[in-house]
């Protein structure tokens, strides 16, 4: 679930540069093929460029590898959880609904293509013009899809009909239902998304320019052909996927008519998509250079502040000292072969000894909560990334994300002092890996006391469900949970010795749990 959801958002974000894009800088001029082009090869990117992997570009280059850097620092870190599951989360349901609502879509575009079809098998056929046109119900608009043009010629004048057949000939020969049905698509599948409801509207008006254009281009009167569109427009287009030769927006389709031709120049816009494409590619790669190479690089380290934590003098103050404690190794083994340069993603990633829950538990074996970062009650995350060298050994550790000098500083005395691991492999030899750990510094909250003694006091007995404990036992809510206990009561004087002799000299306290 948790790649369907990246790959939506990356998408999505993709969809809305698009749309931005084009308002800024497209939407007035009057080159409709380039514009066309452009907004299909938008969409075309949008939907697959989650899919392309440029890591090993990245990773050759030193300028994108920067870059990558910087962008996935910014992009929001994806936890992942174990455990079974015994109802559907809030997650999983809106996703349910979501795609609901994208299945009852795309099976309205699949109704919309079996009506054309039906009617393109049922209705009257007949050549016009040299054309072979289908018979629609008389008071409609005509429109084409793919090859066939539907109209009902009693409608229309013998001068008016040829204008029309010409208009949707132009959407025929240049396969404007492709658009059509591409954008539907599209619309189904990314519903919630404002931007590509508003990209569609604005591909099919661009579509009717080109239509439009094709007209006037044959040698029709411009004048006449206007009126004409402006006789048709009480007019409803039957197929909603069809290219009608009446459809909305007819005020821009007039204004687009008579308005002068963009400059030449104004082509220069439409090569600004290539960065456009190229920064959309590299942050998505970005998101994958950090924290998701492989759930086996994003392993979330939780460190609680113990109720009474003692920590060594390094991990407390001595910021430098941790900084240079790295376990001995040969020099050799460190060093990597001539022109080797670390990989972000192999075929076989390095392995811990023991896997993922052998590295968690070293971790939090080791790692202490500094004591003047939790006087300070700091909390928070610091990223650690290292490199597993082809021999196995932990090197170039270095904070790429900090939090505070003292948690940081233990961060990195714990992860330089790691055995070593299995070497990640790449075309059937070892290799040198990035790896990438965040740990989460967080404090636990302080929690009263059940009982409170204060120190010098005589401690009273202490009986929980007929059995004698401590009061460090009542108070431990690991052992012994307030919303568990059932009745609490106390015995004072001679009731308490009665009943538990010299024991109960201080008072008795009874507790029966549920």
């Amino acid at each position: 679930m948790d790649a369907l959801l990246v790959y939506f958002f990356k998408a999505n974000i993709a969809l809305i540069a698009l749309y931005l894009f084009y308002r800024l800088f497209l939407h007035k001029d009057t080159f409709f093929k380039e514009k066309r082009f452009a907004i299909l090869l938008g969409l075309i990117f949008a939907i697959v460029y989650p899919f392309i992997s440029i890591l090993s570009w990245i990773q050759n280059s030193k300028p994108a590898f920067a870059i990558s850097q910087k962008l996935s620092t910014t992009l929001p870190e994806i936890t992942i959880t174990a455990g079974q599951k015994e109802s559907l989360t809030t997650g999983e349901i809106v996703l349910i609904a979501y795609f609901a609502i994208a299945t009852i879509l795309l099976i309205r575009i699949i109704w919309h293509i079996v009506s054309v079809l039906l009617l393109a098998r049922n209705g009257q056929k007949e050549k016009l013009y040299g054309q072979k046109i289908i018979y629609i119900q008389a008071g409609t608009a005509p429109f084409s899809f793919f090859k066939l043009i539907f109209i009902q010629p009693s409608d229309h004048s013998f001068a008016d009909l040829e204008e029309i057949i010409h208009h949707e000939k132009a959407h025929v020969n240049q396969h404007h239902t492709f658009d059509v049905l591409l954008s539907e698509i599209i619309c189904a599948l990314f519903w919630i998304n404002p931007c590509i409801w508003l990209l569609k509207n604005h591909l099919r008006a661009n579509l009717e320019y080109l239509a439009d254009k094709d007209v006037l281009h044959f040698g029709f009167d411009q004048k006449s052909y206007q009126y004409h569109l402006l006789r048709l427009s009480y007019q409803q287009t039957p197929a909603k996927l069809g290219n009608g030769f009446n459809v909305s927006q007819l005020k821009n389709r007039i204004i687009m008519m008579n308005k002068k031709k963009s400059s030449w120049v104004g082509l220069c816009k439409y090569t600004l998509t290539l960065p456009l494409f190229a920064f959309l590619l590299l942050s998505a790669n970005a998101w994958s250079t950090k924290l998701e190479i492989n759930q086996g690089q994003n392993i979330p380290v939780s460190i609680e502040k113990p109720t009474d934590y003692k920590v060594s003098l390094m991990a407390q103050n001595n910021v430098s000292q941790a900084k240079n404690n790295v376990k001995v190794v040969k020099e050799e083994d460190l060093k990597m072969s001539d022109g080797e340069k670390a990989m972000l993603g192999v075929e076989q990633m390095p392995v811990f000894p023991g896997g993922e829950v052998a590295l968690l538990n070293f971790i939090k074996d080791n790692l202490k909560y500094p004591a003047s970062a939790a006087e300070k009650g700091i909390e928070g995350r610091t990223i650690i990334r290292f490199i597993v060298s082809k021999t196995g050994y932990v090197t170039d550790v270095e904070v790429v994300r900090q939090l505070d000098p003292a948690c940081d500083a233990e961060a990195l005395r714990v992860i330089k002092m790691m055995p070593k691991w299995i070497p990640g492999r790449e075309k059937g030899k070892n290799v040198a890996v990035y790896y990438t750990i965040p740990i989460l510094y967080k404090l636990k909250k302080e929690n009263k006391d059940i009982f409170n003694v204060k120190k010098g006091d005589p401690t009273p007995l202490i009986i929980i469900d007929g059995e004698e404990k401590s009061i460090d036992y009542l108070n431990d809510t690991t052992k012994i949970k307030p919303k568990n206990i059932e009745s609490f009561s106390i015995l004072k004087d001679k009731s308490a010795t009665d009943k538990y002799g010299e024991k109960g000299k201080n008072g008795v306290v009874l507790v029966k749990t549920k």
